[in-house]
């Protein structure tokens, strides 16, 4: 199992191509395990997702928002209810 994120650079004289990826599949499959355990977290805290570094780091650039701050909080909420996100999803809000 690992989450390292892997960079790969391309370009020419005038431009500079930085590639990020991140495999992601281990935490996938947990936030689908998680998702359906029958124990319930009864603090006032639950676990409603869990978003990989590279997709935060576009939805950061996507939003303009800083990490940590409401705007992004918003932002990511916004995107976790999206069908799209469903598998980031443990929870949901």
């Amino acid at each position: 199992m690992t989450h390292e994120i892997r960079e790969t650079f391309a370009g020419d004289d005038d431009t500079l191509i930085i590639n990020r990826t991140q495999d992601v599949q281990f935490l996938l499959d947990d936030n689908q395990r998680l998702a359906t355990e029958t124990a319930h977290n009864r603090s006032d805290m639950r676990l409603a997702g869990r978003v990989p570094m590279v997709i935060m780091e576009q939805w950061m650039r996507e939003s303009g928002a800083a990490l940590g701050s409401q705007e992004l909080n918003a932002y990511v909420k916004s995107k976790l209810m999206d069908g799209e996100f469903a598998k980031l999803r443990v929870r949901g809000y």
